[in-house]
């Protein structure tokens, strides 16, 4: 019987036969290891999860078991610069790495002691000078009150020299590897982990004794990592001084490794993975209706690095794991076939395109956006013509804010795409929309979302309110056949509106009240909406009430404007009641009233009054010329609904 796991570990491969199917690159370097000249230093290069450490893994339990040629030495650079500053970092990978090689012999030590202390030792000043060119780190030496020389009179005789370490070195290994074995070879992991200004002035000290006979040093560090190292040093990278990159890599690294990611072969993982975790059965891994549609989706999003998979299909795991603790309203398609194609889908635009699975999730139907979404997440617009912008379009300029998106547009539109011809060709479309699909499982993948980093918006918000102020009173002008009086309210933070009834019996009131949430600058409309209840309706039920003709024109006419911006426009929101047991504001005036009404809040007034919210990121996009039109639209609804009420 099969196991089912709910988890993959994101601790290396230690198997003997990797899982991507490049068994002839890495026999081929365990080969070259086996046959090379020591002393040699080897770099493997790959982007962060492309299992540098894996390898290294491999290449350890093939070389240096108790059966092999070598000796194995593991240093962890990530273990020791935990809580520690850079020069004590470089210190301490020092000091290990010299441990280490001379297990069988203290000498190697005392040298390494004697060479810091010595006033001359270049190790030392090397230390020091190098860390200083750090960002930052001259400043912790000075405050550690680091001296130039350390001098120390009892050891003044002992005139160590690197030269003299290096020899006690070689004596360690050779007590280490003894007669049984060819060499020693040191695993230096996580380089690209540091600092990168760290990583680059750890690998120039470690250059001093990578020349040690029988002694073949393998590392984990990319090459841009070293680029971005050396910034301080030669500036930003160009045409002109590429060279001196170059040189000072080649200079330290004999044979450069960069893992073949482009050779990966993901697949049999994946598919054995979600079988491993119960998301697709053993037959199921040899139907091409659903490997193809998973193979097309792993190569749109994680692609071939092995950490953002096995992220993947660990957050896929969790939804699972969640979706049996419970009912699901759409348990029949979450459980077909089309239904696990478009979570995988949805989970991987999660992983992979965060930014994106955010617009999804403010508007699901995404064949729909348009510049309103645009709009509220601040994104770039302009339209080439008068006609509404296409959703493509929109995806478009929402990956051109960022390279990583631009590099990929073409890849996202793709998942669209499927997710939505699997929708529409399921075999199941009696129950739910196109949207209500997409938003239940955006709902259950919204757990496994990393929270965007919060950001503190400032705004002035009298000067906000006296743009507004100009820019709505300008567009109401036009909005009125016989435009009425307007007063705008006295501008203290909040501001809004007063219109004056025609025949002299009042007046109606709009408050423009803006609040600077956490993300976001949340800006009410408090309409007063409220209606007395006319005599002849007082004993009425709101069903009852709502069928009077006058009444139902009121709700129509204020209704007329406010339901498509509720259902369509992604910065409106209305009032959400915790009570109803919702969880979300209600689509309409009308439905709203309905609640109210059940509540016994609304006895003796016909209607209630109302607030509604526009949501959006900055301060500049209350400029925009769609939320002016908006204000302005629920204004003159709110003064029409008055107009209305008084036929009643």
């Amino acid at each position: 019987m099969t196991t089912i796991k709910s988890s993959l570990s994101d601790t290396p491969f230690d198997e003997d036969r990797n899982d991507f199917g490049t068994e002839r690159y890495v026999n081929g370097l365990i080969k070259f290891i086996e046959n090379s000249s020591a002393p040699i230093t080897i770099a493997l290069q790959g982007e962060w999860g492309s299992g540098k450490t894996s390898l290294m893994t491999r290449l350890e339990k093939a070389l240096c078991s108790p059966d092999g040629q070598f000796v194995g030495i593991d240093i962890n650079t990530w273990e020791y610069s935990m809580l520690s500053s850079p020069e004590e970092t470089v210190y301490k990978i020092i000091e290990q790495l010299v441990n280490s090689m001379s297990k069988e012999s203290p000498a190697p030590k005392h040298k390494l002691d004697s060479l810091l202390k010595k006033s001359r030792g270049p190790l030392y000043r090397g230390v020091r000078e190098a860390i200083k060119m750090i960002p930052g780190a001259g400043v912790i030496i000075e405050a550690a009150n680091i001296p130039a020389d350390i001098k120390n009179d009892e050891d003044e005789h002992e005139a160590a020299t690197l030269s003299d370490l290096k020899e006690s070195l070689e004596e360690g290994v050779r007590k280490i590897k003894g007669d049984s074995k060819r060499g020693v070879i040191v695993f230096v992991d996580d380089l690209d982990r540091l600092n990168p200004p760290v990583a680059v002035e750890i690998l120039e000290l470690l250059k001093n004794i990578f020349c040690i006979k029988d002694c073949i040093f393998v590392l984990a560090i990319d090459y841009e990592v070293v680029v971005k190292g050396l910034e301080p040093k030669f500036g930003k990278l160009t045409d002109k001084n590429e060279r001196e990159f170059r040189s000072f890599f080649d200079k330290i690294i004999q044979v450069p490794f960069s893992l073949p990611v482009n050779s990966y072969r993901p697949m049999n993982f994946v598919l054995d993975s979600l079988g491993n975790i119960g998301y697709i059965s053993a037959g199921e891994k040899m139907d091409s209706r659903i490997t193809k549609p998973f193979q097309k989706i792993v190569e749109y999003s994680v692609g071939k690095n092995p950490r953002s998979i096995k992220r993947l299909i660990n957050a896929l795991s969790l939804l699972s794991c969640i979706a049996q603790c419970g009912e699901d309203d759409d348990a029949e398609f979450s459980a077909s076939r089309e239904g696990r194609i478009v979570n995988f889908a949805i989970v991987a635009l999660q992983v992979c395109y965060p930014k994106i699975y955010r617009m999804l999730s403010l508007n699901p139907n995404f064949t729909e956006w348009d510049d309103t979404i645009a709009c509220r997440l601040n994104i770039p617009f302009k339209r080439d013509s008068g006609s509404a912008p296409d959703w493509e379009e929109i995806l478009e300029a929402a990956c051109s804010t960022d390279r990583y998106l631009e590099q990929h547009f073409n890849d996202i539109r793709s998942l669209l795409l499927m997710i939505q011809s699997t929708i529409e060709s399921g075999t199941d479309k009696k129950s739910a929309s196109f949207e209500e699909r997409i938003r239940s499982i955006i709902d259950k993948s919204s757990v496994t979302v990393v929270s965007e980093p919060s950001h503190n918006i400032e705004v002035d918000q009298k000067r906000m309110i006296g743009r507004l102020h100009d820019n709505v009173f300008r567009r109401l002008q036009t909005k009125f056949d016989v435009v009425p009086n307007i007063t705008i309210k006295k501008n203290t933070g909040n501001g809004g509106f007063f219109i004056d009834m025609p025949d002299g019996s009042g007046r109606v009131e709009i408050i423009i009240r803006p609040q600077v949430l956490t993300d976001r600058i949340a800006c009410e409309l408090l309409l007063s909406t409220r209606v007395n209840r006319p005599a002849y309706l007082m004993e009425k039920s709101f069903d009852e009430m709502i069928a009077d003709t006058n009444v139902r024109e009121m709700f129509e006419t204020f209704d007329s404007i406010i339901s498509p911006l509720l259902k369509d426009a992604e910065y409106f929101e209305g009032h959400t009641y915790p009570e109803s047991g919702k969880g979300t504001y209600f689509g309409s005036f009308a439905e709203e009233q309905a609640y109210l009404s059940g509540k016994g809040w609304l006895d003796p007034f016909v209607c209630e009054k109302v607030s509604y919210w526009i949501n959006l990121s900055n301060e500049s996009l209350f400029e925009d010329k769609a939320i002016v039109d908006t204000i302005a639209d629920v204004v003159k609804a709110t003064y029409e609904l008055r107009l209305a009420a008084d036929k009643l």
